[in-house]
């Protein structure tokens, strides 16, 4: 099939144009809702009908449908760029992910545990709601660094967590954070990589850690992305919500050293969706599962 013409049929497919609105090749991509889940939806789709798999790393400067095009005909084409074999449903393999991510989290417990639970008198509430076994995506709220430690520590199964890029640029915090369990997001492009490696992780039966809001904020709960719940209908694995109760009073402006303060970890009973395969309908719904799993949130954080 000519590239343009079937990027451009997928593009309208995704966006569920149908005769409502015309597709072409000087559509403006964010005049028509063209988001991170709608590009790993038109990359799924060019895997499966042009055998080209689109590159892992963020992309940016996609500004109309042309743009599109033209990146699916730079991996389409001969040279470096050219997929010789299309990956199935997106799915990579788990060696993906960097070497030594969550190398340290078994240690990281057995140390970090007692500590947590004499300085912060650490409860954590109804971790058997986790199913035992199975993929699961884990929701968390954010409002401290501590999140991070708190969530390796909390979890009654490993956990591979996505976090966004900014922290991985320290020297010292990068590479402890990857061996804690974290994987990267470049959350200003499109980051078929990320969606990559946590379909690989939930494919692979693992929990895969998210924390929705998507940035840090304390003392409140921003609005929720909707990556979570599109993972949940993309693979039929229930969403966990995890909430972390005082983690924002542990670790005031300018404290150097985290208070002693009361720190709770409360899970909820995991919310159960099923496999969604029309990717129209897989975004529509997503945004109702966001709103559930925030309202959970609402009710654990009271």
């Amino acid at each position: 099939m000519e590239v343009e013409g079937a990027v451009l049929e997928l593009l309208g497919e995704v966006l569920g144009d149908g005769s409502s609105r015309r597709v072409g090749p000087g559509t403006d991509l964010s005049e028509v809702g063209f988001d991170s889940l709608a590009y790993a939806e038109l990359a799924a789709g060019v895997e499966e009908r042009l055998g080209v798999s689109l590159p892992d790393d963020p992309v940016r400067d996609l500004a109309t449908a042309s743009d599109l095009v033209e990146l699916v005909r730079r991996y389409a084409g001969p040279g470096p760029g050219r997929s010789t074999e299309a990956r199935a449903d997106l799915v990579a393999p788990l060696t993906q992910l960097p070497p030594g991510v969550g190398r340290l989290q078994r240690p990281v417990r057995l140390v970090a545990r007692p500590v947590f639970r004499r300085w912060f008198g650490l409860a954590v509430e109804h971790p058997e709601l986790m199913p035992a076994e199975g993929p699961v995506i884990l929701c968390m709220n954010h409002e401290s660094w501590l999140d991070i430690p708190l969530a390796v520590i909390a979890s009654p199964r490993p956990v591979t967590f996505m976090a966004k890029q900014e922290l991985f640029r320290s020297r010292v915090g990068g590479p402890l954070l990857r061996r804690l369990g974290g994987f990267r997001v470049d959350r200003e492009a499109f980051d078929l990589g990320a969606v990559r490696a946590s379909l690989a992780i939930l494919s692979a039966g693992g929990v895969l850690g998210i924390y929705p809001e998507g940035t840090r904020s304390p003392g409140q709960l921003l609005p929720f992305l909707n990556g979570a719940a599109w993972l949940a209908l993309r693979t039929g694995a229930p969403l966990v919500p995890m909430a972390m109760r005082g983690t924002e009073r542990a670790t005031p402006p300018g404290a150097k050293v985290p208070k002693r303060v009361p720190v709770a970890v409360v899970f909820d009973p995991p919310i159960e969706v099923e496999r969604v395969e029309d990717p129209v309908r897989r975004r529509t719904e997503a945004v109702l599962v966001t709103a559930r799993l925030r309202a959970a949130f609402e009710r654990l954080l009271g």
